[in-house]
């Protein structure tokens, strides 16, 4: 069989969708208001498989990828259709298309004659860093355009991918890489979607995302399409690149559009200014984080969006609810949210302080929020005093999910004995800031580091 009677066959990637039959499992009441399964809308999204990269820890895209394809196609009722919005390959090398096109078009993983779009990413172009078209290549490998516009169950749909340009005999990735086709093809087929579908949300799919947006936007964000997509209200943007967690709640923010995260499947990352002052995850840490997401067009017009953690099979609470009409008025998920509790510990929580020497580690449990508990603060100080001898940070692992440490710990070093003992103080905060009430630990005394004490 050539290669084009194997993608025809196996992968099912064209412009124009044909329908898989959906499962007959009875769906969650919630799923459908006013809508049959028939009608419903319902698509599922991911992004950075990154196949072919060599994981530090041994869990690579060929058992990460299977495994989420399972979950996501696992839900009732099927969804209609499957985005991946870029970083398919860890370099665009052949053997990692041949990968590629082994898991999507095994039928354990896929159903037979199922939709699935795919995005170039800028991972995408490093294999031509100096010769070939990968663009050309991308469309070779898996039989569709670099960008497309669909409609799917009478809503529209706008891929784009990435365009790094050619200097000095290489392909560069330049700050603002959606090229000058790429800006005209997104706003001709915004204006036609606005145009066929008035009031409808217009989904538009780009590997990086539009920037100071969503989560990871600040760090990872292009401003090229922003003017673009600012005259829609109606848009509902998924981007990856920055591989920041899906539960975190900025992953979701609108301003004058929607703007959505979509999390990784290769790895997890995290912003610099959210957790420099509390330390970084481990590689052991962010290697056991895969997400993705799921869209559900509601009979009320509303667009309902489920957080994946498709490493456990775990959704992540709450869902998010964009809210008809898609005019602007509604948007409640912005920058600045107001009114959100800040996280609070148990009523008997108390941190337990075990003194090494000159040295004490101090072990609490985590607190609660209505979202995420994003990190802890501790400090030591003198009993009585405000005074702050050391202080340091813990992140809380936030997006393992049921597999959350329920206590953390952090050891402090070399610490100078003094005449008052120490109480061990932790406060816990949230993704905005907002900081719990205290809690402390009974008072305790550090030993002199010197031979004679």
């Amino acid at each position: 069989m050539d290669k084009r009677t194997f993608l025809k066959k196996t992968l099912f990637l064209t412009a124009a969708p044909i329908f898989a039959k959906v499962l007959t499992a009875k769906p969650a009441p919630n799923y459908v208001t006013g809508l049959s399964r028939r009608d419903m809308l319902r698509f599922a999204v991911i992004s950075d498989t990154h196949f072919g990269r060599k994981s530090k820890v041994g869990i690579n895209a060929m058992v990460k990828v299977p495994r989420t394809l399972k979950n996501l196609f696992s839900k009732t009722p099927l969804v209609d259709a499957l985005f991946v919005v870029g970083d398919i390959t860890d370099n665009g090398r052949p053997d990692e298309y041949q990968q590629v096109r082994s898991v999507f078009g095994n039928r354990a993983f896929v159903p037979q004659d199922f939709p699935v779009y795919f995005m170039m990413g800028n991972h995408d172009y490093h294999h031509f860093s100096r010769n070939g078209n990968p663009a050309k290549y991308f469309t070779e490998q898996l039989g569709q355009e670099i960008n497309q516009y669909v409609v799917i169950k009478k809503h529209p749909f706008i891929t784009i991918s990435l365009t790094p340009t050619r200097k000095g005999g290489k392909w560069r990735d330049p700050k603002n890489c959606y090229d000058a086709p790429i800006q005209r093809f997104l706003a001709e087929k915004l204006k036609k979607a606005a145009q066929d579908f008035p009031g409808k949300p217009i989904f538009v799919f780009c590997h990086v995302p539009p920037a100071n947006t969503c989560y990871g936007s600040v760090a990872w964000g292009m401003k090229t399409i922003n003017p673009i997509l600012e005259k829609y209200p109606q848009v509902i943007t998924f981007s990856g690149h920055s591989h920041f967690p899906v539960g975190h709640p900025h992953s979701i923010q609108q301003g004058k559009f929607t703007a959505i995260n979509d999390g990784s499947i290769a790895y997890t990352g995290y912003e610099t200014y959210d957790l420099k002052h509390v330390g970084t995850p481990e590689d052991a840490e962010i290697e056991r984080v895969t997400e993705g997401l799921i869209v559900n067009v509601l009979g009320s017009g509303d667009v309902e969006i489920e957080r994946w953690d498709t490493f456990r099979d775990e959704e992540i609470l709450p869902r998010w609810l964009v809210k008809a009409p898609h005019d602007g008025s509604c948007f409640a998920y912005k920058a600045d949210r107001k009114g959100l509790s800040p996280p609070a510990f148990a009523k008997d929580a108390r941190p337990i302080v075990t003194v090494e020497g000159d040295a004490c580690v101090v072990a609490f449990p985590q607190a609660v929020d209505d979202e995420i508990v994003l990190n802890y603060i501790i400090t030591l100080v003198e009993e009585g005093s405000s005074k702050v001898l050391k202080r340091s940070g813990k992140f809380s692992q936030f997006f393992w999910n049921s597999e959350m440490p329920r206590t953390l710990s952090i050891k402090f070093d070399k610490l100078v004995p003094t005449k008052k003992k120490l109480i061990a103080r932790v406060v816990a905060e949230d993704a905005f800031r907002n900081q719990s009430m205290p809690i402390e630990s009974a008072a305790f005394a550090v030993a002199s580091s010197s031979p004679d004490g």
